[in-house]
């Protein structure tokens, strides 16, 4: 008894970094408009202080995942919540938007090191019997961040300043850093000191090539949407991206002690797990940035009766991720995955055709069965993922995981919408609000039908892999 409830002390230190993590892009989503009047900017530099949080995270966590391999992924933990805690100080004290990004970026470094270290603790304390549990915990942290964001982050702009949105973060930041020097246990490498040899050793060419890549690839999305996907920039970025990755997987093979050690991509359990992941997450990142625009243009809801409605999966997220976690640990967690997209696959296809009916009640419908069908994927394929790890390899395959992750939601986002945008007949390409144009409804309905088709064929492709995936035989990487 003494030992579980350790444990649950560690898995709630690790998740309360993934609370954190979600919660801040919420709460500071919510508050763009109120820093876009102050410091009286666009919507194209408000939109900088949430690229560039999610550019630097996305970019550095194969390199905090590695370091926290050689140098103790508590170490690398608690480092990132000093890191996060100063960049939420810079933020919430920032005198200008200049100041106001590079603060943003020092608060991504510190989210990409927890999140890098996060997975890697989990799988490295958690006895492997209960290392769906633990990640069902950690999901349930996750959706709890993203419910609570919006409604607090607007509570606090609202009554406080958008300043508090960070500043909150201090005195949070600083409860968890405690909590985890006292319950995350050390294992040898958090003892070792960093060395001259480290430091001849560390693959930083390789950090600096992934680096150069992930942005590429990043800013390539940012870019497409903006200027076309066959535009000179758009394909300017997609050849510093081929180019880039040739010389980083060039590097990688060479080195003795690789950031990204490609042998864990020749486990195909590993493999098939990460590309189910993918795929499951791009539909989750597109539903939450194109169901609001359904509610309110069609529907007719305030911004706040969206809100109340997106609730729905986050709520089951919270509170049916840990017995999903736990029943991946007692029954074949692929098998789980696949059943689960499956029934997603079948759930998404159906809501394309039923988002033409009136009401509320098929939105409900769908976002319940979402729920239910993401709550029984999302624990049981981090189980299967991270298990695959070898010991002292824990971060480098959190790294990669949340990398891939983090990438897919950008891709999600940019799928769904570009389906919806040709779906519009050109309707919506003239950089205008939909808001301040006459698109007939049934126009913008034939837009977000064909845009969930695309969600349907994502979890598709994520049941494919899963199915795969339980028919690999893993082996440690």
């Amino acid at each position: 008894m003494a030992d579980d409830k350790k444990l649950y002390f560690i898995v709630l230190s690790v998740a309360f970094a993934s609370f954190l993590g979600r919660l801040n892009l919420y709460t500071v989503n919510i508050s763009l408009p109120t820093i876009s009047h102050v410091f009286n900017i666009g919507t194209g530099e408000a939109s900088r202080i949430v690229t560039v949080y999610l550019l630097v995270i996305t970019s550095f966590l194969m390199f905090f995942g590695k370091l926290g391999d050689r140098t103790g992924q508590k170490n690398m933990f608690i480092a990132g919540y000093g890191v996060f805690i100063l960049g939420s100080l810079f933020c919430g004290i920032s005198t200008g938007i200049v100041t106001l990004i590079i603060a943003r970026a020092i608060h991504g470094l510190g989210s990409s090191m927890l999140l890098a270290a996060s997975f890697a603790i989990i799988a490295r304390v958690i006895p492997e019997h209960k290392l769906g549990w633990g990640f069902g915990i950690n999901a349930a942290a996750t959706a709890l961040g993203v419910a609570a964001g919006a409604p607090l982050g607007g509570i606090i702009a609202e009554y406080l300043s958008w300043r508090g949105v960070f500043l909150i973060n201090v005195p949070l930041g600083l409860c968890a850093m405690i909590c985890a020097c006292r319950f995350i246990p050390s294992s040898v490498r958090d003892h070792d000191k960093i060395s001259a040899g480290f430091m001849h050793k560390f693959d930083f060419p390789g950090a600096i090539l992934s680096f150069i890549m992930l942005s590429a690839l990043f800013y390539c999305n940012i870019i497409g949407n903006k200027h076309g996907w066959i535009s000179f920039y758009t394909l300017a970025l997609i050849v510093v991206f081929l180019i880039t990755l040739f010389f980083f997987i060039a590097n990688e093979k060479k080195h003795e002690d690789p950031l990204l050690d490609l042998d864990i991509l020749k486990n195909s359990k590993f493999s098939f797990a990460l590309s189910a992941t993918m795929m499951a997450y791009m539909l989750i990142a597109g539903n939450a940035f194109l169901l609001p625009f359904y509610l309110e243009l069609v529907k007719g809801l305030s911004p706040s009766g969206t809100g109340m409605i997106l609730l729905v999966y986050s709520l089951i997220y919270v509170f049916v991720s840990p017995y999903a976690g736990k029943l991946s640990d007692r029954k074949n967690p692929a098998l789980l995955c696949v059943i689960a997209m499956a029934a997603a696959t079948v759930n998404t296809l159906i809501f394309s055709y039923s988002i033409k009916n009136s009401g509320l009640i098929p939105v409900f419908i769908f976002l319940v069965l979402f729920g239910f069908a993401y709550v029984f994927f999302l624990s049981p394929i981090n189980n299967i993922a991270m298990s695959c790890s070898s010991k002292g390899k824990e971060g480098m395959a959190s790294g990669l995981l949340n990398t891939a992750i983090n990438l897919s939601m950008v891709f999600g986002v940019a799928i769904f919408e570009n389906v919806f945008i040709v779906s519009l007949d050109n309707s919506a390409q003239h950089g205008v609000s939909l808001r301040q144009l006459y698109i007939p409804e049934s126009i913008l309905l034939n837009g977000f039908s064909h845009a969930y088709v695309a969600g349907g064929l994502m979890c598709f492709f994520a049941m494919f892999f899963s199915y795969f995936a339980k028919n690999s035989v893993s082996s440690k990487g």
